[in-house]
């Protein structure tokens, strides 16, 4: 391994970041960001998130502050010396002084004005397309074409065509609505004055009882959204709700159904004249158990997989969504007209599939039956990616595809090849939104009377109902206006609008050179030894998205529209996901050793590969910033061993809440919201091994100095342990290799470990203002438990890393032996106090109530509390106990009132911090010894919206 070079010069991210700005503008950007709406893409960063990551690894240390918030985009601090609070920089387009500015900036520190920026798993495609943004060299390249043909609609064809091709899209992407309707017309017929929008399918089985067709349905609800007019006492409620009751009819063998429509009821209930509805009692479908409509049997969830799978389910038709002029929203159930409609569908598909399925039309691909997804599918009858689609569905869809190739037949009389790409790459991804939206994957929102994509969640999940979108002109045209006219506002973002008046070039489209393509991280043949000098990347996060199996669904379509015009990208039949980067268990079952052990292997193989690749092709002198965002500490320890292992030290880290609070901050269920950004250089060869014994107390001081830096920057809670490995991980990784006392190899886990008991040592000390001695370890891990979860729902190996860094006892005594959790399939719930006293875990007579943990001390008036509604048992328990004159267990309560969080709706306020703050409300002499500052209350939601679609994209 060669000397890096003496002179290597710090860059910015090396010193600072500026994180308490980037998490307000990542806040900012959830559901904003223009570039999401191109085509789904799993865990996409923020657009302001990778700008600061390039920038950030690009200029040099001495840059200021001040100066690095105006390249980016914020306006220059006024004589007040305040920070621009009004700018969104996710759709701020780079000026040309400050596109310039930092040119220069790069010429000083690298040489040059446009440094290349390298990031080989592009994936969504942030990254790249900021860099574009400030004229630099981008290379990007992702296994998966998915992500391909997605970057290549969002950077490569608005930089090479400009605004003028928006024209173009909009023209062939209207040919082909107005064809479909023409086409299509058939099969979805509608009464005089209907515009129909949703027609509304069940899943069906026949009962092993009665033989009836049985609709399954854990939900009835069409509608619950109501709409008002006055205030006060005059305010009356003008939509109905709408719901469906399924009719039995046994003679008929089958389920009709009636609809119920009303204002809102109480509760969950429709208001009509015969009274309240409630449809929840009706459902059909619950835990997997069906239940028969006309015999009242029970359908054991064993029997309705093997219905599926040697028959199929079957789809029935239970209600209709329409509109009549620009009158709101309303639901009838089928007509006779719509079953026609439907037989028509299903006998013109059966005449033409063969023919189809022949000229390729429709995707044959079976789901592959290694994958995590595959057997999920299998035990409900679907086995290949074309059954996620009814027949009319599937008809709707081929239609499109027909249309789509004569579409190209009459592009290629009129462009260029490049053009015509271009153009069919546009209307290939609005259809790809057309089979997200009309799939058995789909659902119904009745709370917003909307459907949500099968793409709608980091899976592919069956529905039990879906909705049906009207193939014959709403859905190709709700998808094209979602979709087409992004096209300008890219062009907008890249500072590429120039049109055909304009001058060519005059805003320096020609120095932007980006170049996408399809490749492995592990094999960058295509890049010559140290050739770059920067390396922003954010890899596959080991297990937490599985890129190939979910994208599967979109390749197939996009292989059928594109197989002609890129056939290089889409040459196989679906993605490549042997050379994927993710820790797959499902491609190791049946091999000898534990799935889960060889997923590891196999990722951990496949990042110290990639991260090879990339110490290859770095410059001496280069820098590499990589993105990483996991909750699991082993997904942490095989990223930093692919790392170290390729020749790299972690020289500075930053931890920024990436993720959308909205979907995150839960009292319920435990979420990591921040990013951690790892600054990597190539590593001192010289630097030979260390031992680990000598290495330990260097982690610990430098965590314990980052961590008020850190919450300083609002990182609290599971994300403040996570920031912790970065510092701990800069100690480990600047010698290599490291040894126990033993002799034998030392891996980053042990750094990690080290970092969460210097984390949970400062913690304990900032909320009990003291150290953790005369604290039994139980009460510490419980109340350290809630301050790093704030949740009542966490995964296991968190509590069990927390446990190992307390010390005292194995987590698994916390199920057993104190009753304290519940424990089940990788995730851990704390049980309340009443659940615990069920379980004989602690007493609450004072003769028989022991005082050797104090959590069982606080539980127990909790559970006193709440059983007799008053505050006299609670003082008697205290004083009987001793706890009373316990400065310990008063200052336990006191910790537990800051940890537990205190949510401000009061309906779902967590038990256990009501009762402690309702108690020392109530009790002077709590009062007088336990400090307690009452948080203000909170009439609205915990979080302020900021109007956010909160859809993943």
């Amino acid at each position: 391994m060669p000397d890096p070079k003496p002179d290597r010069k710090s860059v910015f991210i090396e010193k600072i970041m500026p994180v308490t700005l980037l998490n307000e503008q990542v806040y900012y950007e959830h559901g904003g960001n223009p570039f999401k709406g191109l085509h789904r893409w799993y865990s996409r960063k923020p657009l302001s998130f990778s700008r600061a990551s390039v920038l950030g690894s690009l200029l040099p240390a001495d840059v200021t502050m001040e100066e690095f918030e105006w390249l980016l985009g914020l306006n220059r601090r006024g004589k007040d010396g305040l920070q621009d609070k009004t700018t969104k920089l996710y759709k701020t387009t780079p000026s040309p002084e400050r596109i310039k500015r930092v040119q220069e900036l790069c010429e000083q520190i690298w040489g040059t004005k446009t440094p290349t920026v390298l990031d080989a798993f592009a994936g969504g495609g942030s990254i790249p397309f900021e860099a574009a943004r400030y004229g630099l060299n981008v290379l990007a390249s992702d296994l998966n074409p998915v992500a391909v043909v997605t970057m290549k609609a969002a950077i490569e064809y608005p930089l090479k065509f400009g605004a003028d091709l928006q024209v173009e899209i909009d023209k062939w992407v209207k040919w082909v609505g107005d064809e479909a309707e023409k086409r299509l017309a058939l099969f979805f017929p509608s009464s005089y004055g209907e515009d129909i929008q949703n027609y509304f399918w069940v899943h069906t089985v026949v009962c092993p009882n009665c033989e009836s067709t049985v609709p399954l349905n854990p939900n009835w609800w069409l509608s619950r959204t109501t709409n008002y007019v006055g205030r006060g006492q005059a305010r009356v409620a003008t939509s109905n709700w709408y719901a469906v009751k399924p009719i039995p009819s046994p003679d008929e063998k089958q389920v009709n159904f009636g609809l119920i429509r009303g204002r809102k009821g109480s509760s969950s209930t429709i208001q009509t004249d015969e009274g309240e509805f409630e449809p929840d009692n009706l459902a059909t479908l619950s835990r997997g158990v069906g239940r028969c409509p006309n015999c009242n049997g029970v359908i054991e969830d064993e029997y309705i997989k093997s219905f599926a799978q040697n028959s199929g389910l079957g789809h029935q038709l239970y209600a209709v969504s329409y509109r009549t002029g620009k009158n709101p929203l309303e639901f009838r159930v089928p007509e006779k007209i719509d079953i026609e409609g439907i037989k028509k569908a299903e006998n013109f598909l059966s005449k033409n599939r063969g023919e189809w399925e022949l000229n390729n039309l429709i995707p044959t691909q079976e789901i592959p039956s290694n994958t995590h997804r595959g057997p999920d599918m299998y035990l409900y009858g679907v086995y290949k990616w074309m059954d996620l689609f009814n027949p009319r569905q599937l008809l709707t869809l081929v239609t499109y595809r027909e249309i789509i190739d004569e579409a190209k037949e009459r592009l290629r009389e009129k462009y260029s090849v490049e053009k015509l790409e271009a153009i069919v790459v546009y209307l290939s991804l609005v259809f790809d939104r057309c089979a997200d939206t009309n799939c058995r994957l789909a659902h119904w929102d009745s709370s917003r009377a909307g459907s949500k994509r099968g793409s709608a969640q980091h899976a592919l999940n069956l529905m039990w109902n879906y909705p049906e979108v009207n193939g014959a002109g709403d859905l190709w045209k709700w998808c094209a206006d979602a979709f087409a006219s992004e096209y300008r506002s890219l062009c907008d973002l890249l500072s590429s609008n120039f049109n055909s008046q304009a001058i060519p070039g005059l805003l320096g489209i020609e120095q932007k050179t980006v170049q996408i393509q399809a490749a492995s991280a592990d094999s960058l043949y295509h890049l010559p030894d140290k050739s770059l000098l920067t390396v922003v990347t954010d890899p596959p996060y080991y297990d937490a998205i599985r890129y190939g199996e979910i994208s599967d669904f979109f390749y197939v379509w996009l292989r059928a529209n594109l197989l002609d015009i890129l056939p290089d990208l889409f040459f196989n039949e679906l993605t490549d996901k042997d050379n994927e980067a993710i820790a797959n268990p499902g491609r190791f079952r049946g091999m000898g050793e534990s799935p889960d052990v060889l997923a590891r292997r196999d990722y951990e193989a496949k990042m110290a590969l990639a991260f090879a690749e990339y110490y290859r092709v770095l410059r001496d002198d280069g820098v590499m910033t990589v993105q990483f965002n996991h909750k699991d500490s082993g997904a942490w320890d095989v990223l930093a061993k692919s790392l170290i292992d390729a020749g790299f030290e972690i020289t500075a880290s930053w931890a920024v809440s990436t993720e959308n609070p909205q979907n995150l901050h839960q009292a319920q269920k435990n979420s990591v919201s921040s990013t951690v950004l790892l600054v990597c250089r190539k590593r001192d060869p010289k630097a030979g091994q260390a031992w680990w014994d000598d290495l330990r107390p260097d982690v610990a001081n430098l965590v314990e100095q980052r961590a008020p830096e850190f919450e300083a920057n609002d990182i609290t809670g599971i994300d403040l342990y996570l920031s912790a490995f970065g510092p701990a991980l800069n100690v480990f990784s600047r010698n290599y290799p490291i040894l126990d006392s033993s002799g034998n190899p030392v891996r980053p886990e042990e750094a990690f470990a080290e970092a969460r008991r210097a984390i949970a040592n400062y913690r304990f000390r900032k909320l009990a203002q003291t150290d953790t001695a005369g604290f039994d370890p139980l009460t510490t891990w419980y109340m350290l438990a809630w301050d790093a979860f704030r949740a009542r729902e966490f995964p296991y190996d968190d509590a069990r890393q927390l446990a190992l860094a307390i010390g005292g006892f194995n987590v698994a005594e916390l199920g057993k032996t104190h009753k304290l959790l519940e424990i089940k399939s990788g995730t851990c719930k704390f049980l309340s106090p009443d659940q615990r006293f069920k379980k004989r875990a602690f007493a609450v007579t004072p003769n028989e109530f022991s005082a050797r943990y104090l959590v069982d001390g606080l539980h127990a008036i909790i559970a006193l509390y709440l059983e007799e509604g008053t505050i006299e048992p609670v003082r008697r328990f205290l004083k009987a106990t001793g706890l009373l004159s316990n400065d310990l267990f008063m200052r336990s309560w006191e910790v537990a009132l800051k940890v537990i969080p205190r949510i401000g709706d009061e309906r779902k306020r967590i038990p256990e911090e009501k009762a402690l703050a309702d108690l020392w409300l109530a009790m002077d002499e709590i009062k007088a010894k336990v400090v307690y500052i009452q948080p203000e209350l909170n009439v609205g939601d915990e979080q302020q919206s900021l109007d956010f679609d909160t859809s993943v994209e």
